[in-house]
């Protein structure tokens, strides 16, 4: 081996004369050997550097970030879209069964009834009607209903005899059953209402509520209740569907007596003591309408069933406060009206079959 050439690399030996008068030239502008830096050890190629990670998280962050506000917005149009419905457009009839025409025409399926006009059913006939684009309702045998009004917000339909099935996924509101002196406000649920040509008769409720109103007062009617209208336009006492005949017998005598009852009333006594913790509908619906009943059995009946919450001031509701009883009414095993949209599977069409069979247990409640 050449000696120069170990000079060359490792400084050992002389070395040629041109390459040390190169290496005496060029020696001002040398690095000094102490500030040299030590050499980094090197990465490996598969691990990333923190540089690389940052826009790494930078572009998943935004991609989700954009994804959530896709749907969001798609969730807005979709929603604005069912709610929206053009001002005197008719709805359309989904399916009949037997004998169903519209005032003295026959109907066929895919037409619309339109806005004014009345649909009948014979003894065997039925009909399902889509409710704008918010829901459906079916039309039992032996009924009569006009089609009232209909637009965004607002449809309004009368029941002039017979019994109806209704499933509606919207706010408070929008849809509304008149009797002849009452109306059924739907806040978001599932119900069926039955009446005779006087307007008598009754409303049950399978999801959500309903709100029954009229001159005389209102009354909220929960999923898993029913309520008894009457010829006068005045709805009874909402109770749960598995009450006792017997309680169901002695709200009724109450509801049928409407002066100021005593507190210690003989058939208000018969009812707490057949009254179940699941009655407790019942109990605060009577005591929102007479305040005075609190100064007896019917208050501390109440408190006992609704004992994990803070009970009311007894003073506070007998002098009928504003929202005194708010602390009970909130304590009831019930869905929140306002909050409609948690009531998603109204939301889904519910086929010929299952509305029939809501139709059949609602005979039966």
């Amino acid at each position: 081996m050449n000696p120069h050439d170990d000079y060359l690399w490792s400084k050992a030996g002389q070395g040629e004369d041109d390459t040390r008068r190169l290496e005496q030239l060029l020696a001002p502008y040398a690095y000094p050997r102490e500030q040299r830096p030590e050499a980094a050890p090197a990465m490996p190629a598969s691990t990333p550097t923190p540089h690389r990670l940052r826009p790494r998280r930078f572009r998943i962050a935004w991609g989700l970030a954009a994804a959530l506000a896709a749907c969001a917005l798609t969730a807005a149009l979709l929603l604005q879209h069912r709610l929206a419905w053009p001002e005197h457009r008719g709805w359309e009839v989904a399916a009949t069964r037997g004998q169903v025409r519209v005032v003295d025409a026959p109907l066929r399926v895919g037409e619309r009834l339109p806005v004014g006009g009345e649909i009948v059913t014979g003894d065997d006939g039925s009909a399902r009607l889509r409710i704008a684009r918010i829901g459906e309702l079916r039309l039992d045998a032996g009924s009569r209903l006009r089609l009232e009004q209909t637009g965004s917000g607002r449809h309004r339909v009368r029941l002039l005899q017979g019994r109806l099935w209704a499933r509606v996924w919207a706010p408070p509101g929008y849809f509304g059953v008149r009797l002849p002196r009452t109306e059924a406000l739907d806040m978001g649920c599932e119900f069926t209402l039955e009446s005779d040509a006087t307007g008598a008769g009754a409303l049950t409720v399978r999801s959500g509520w309903v709100l029954v109103g009229n001159g005389g007062g209102e009354v909220l009617v929960p999923q898993g209740a029913t309520v008894r209208l009457r010829a006068d336009g005045m709805a009874g006492t909402p109770y749960d569907l598995g009450a006792s005949a017997g309680f169901v017998a002695a709200l009724a005598e109450l509801d049928a007596r409407r002066e100021v009852l005593p507190v210690d009333e003989a058939h208000l006594r018969r009812l707490l003591a057949q009254a179940r913790p699941q009655d407790a509908i019942s109990l605060l619906s009577l005591l929102q309408r007479q305040p005075s009943l609190a100064g007896g059995p019917l208050y501390d009946r109440l408190r006992a069933f609704l004992a994990n919450t803070p009970a009311p001031s007894r003073a506070a509701v007998l002098r009928g406060a504003p929202g005194a009883l708010d602390p009970w009414w909130n304590a009831l095993p019930y869905p929140r009206a306002k909050r409609w949209w948690l009531q998603w599977p109204d939301a889904l069409p519910a086929g010929a079959d299952a509305a029939a069979a809501d139709a059949r247990a609602g005979k039966g409640a």
